[in-house]
């Protein structure tokens, strides 16, 4: 039983056990001995073993215990893997990991809270210098603007790291196989950040809100999410060189952060945060 299992639907979890995949996530990691890596979610062991076999010291998140206590409680023995019992949505602001100094996250994270989960960290006080992650295809290609129809989770996440996608894995390579696509992607922090993790939460909520109608020309989707009147919007939105008449999806990063910041100089956004 110990290595059977079973996957559990609540978790999110399809567990890869591909070695040919994995021998590829560890190359776009370009891991060096000791190095400090972040797994969320290592299911059955398959990538944390490789990790520690790679000489790396791991910290491996999981969220089920029957996990803990079957099928990684060998890899826990281990003198460079540490499996934590936990909930990887609480982080970074909780005491499973030490996220000071630097680190790499890298990890099949769970489908159904993934992109959450990768926010979280990536967005943090102290983000890794290195993120490789495995995620749904369409979620991943929401996390680019290079096909005009780049998502809020692209837009939030683009101001903290870059992001390269860097290839598709199939549904075969997971045991039980998911019904779509997967992609692994690539982030490298971006330091210092384009907006101060102090006003993460603001640049969040402000996106949300110019998304609020994302069928809708960015004037209207924006002015609905701030309820400001469509013609300020307009003009601030000219200000910032951005056509009014475009869609929310076809904003480039860059044009987020500057629309953001002129949105606060002009009182849209109330309690913004003194500190730059």
């Amino acid at each position: 039983m110990s290595k059977h299992q079973p996957a559990k639907k609540k978790f999110g979890q399809h567990f890869l056990y591909d070695q040919k995949v994995i021998r590829r996530i560890l190359a776009v990691a370009d891991l060096r001995k000791n190095d400090r890596v972040l797994e969320i979610g290592p299911g059955r062991g398959h990538l944390t073993r490789s990790l520690s076999e790679s000489g790396v010291i791991v910290t491996a998140i999981e969220i089920d215990d029957k996990l803990i206590s079957d099928s990684l409680r060998e890899l826990g023995e281990k003198i460079n893997v540490n499996i934590v019992h936990g909930d990887a949505l609480n982080l970074p602001n909780s005491k499973m990991f030490d996220t000071e100094g630097s680190y790499k996250l890298v990890a099949n994270l769970p489908y159904n809270v993934g992109s959450r989960i990768l926010r979280n960290i990536v967005c943090g006080s102290n983000p890794p210098d290195v993120s490789v992650v495995m995620l749904q295809r369409e979620v991943s290609r929401n996390l680019t603007s290079s096909d005009g129809k780049m998502g809020i989770l692209g837009a939030v996440i683009g101001a903290f790291a870059t992001i390269t996608q860097i290839f598709l894995v199939k549904p075969s390579s997971f045991r039980p196989p998911p019904k779509v696509m997967s992609s692994v992607i690539k982030l490298e922090a971006i330091r210092p950040s384009k907006v101060p993790v102090s006003r993460f939460p603001l640049y969040f909520d402000f996106v949300v809100k110019g998304f609020s109608s994302p069928r809708k020309q960015i004037h209207n989707s924006l002015s609905g999410g701030l309820v400001a009147s469509s013609d300020r919007v307009k003009g601030t939105l000219l200000r910032c060189d951005i056509d009014p008449e475009r869609r929310p999806q076809t904003l480039s990063v860059n044009e987020w952060v500057d629309l953001f910041d002129t949105a606060c100089a002009e009182g849209y956004i109330e309690e913004f945060p003194s500190d730059k």
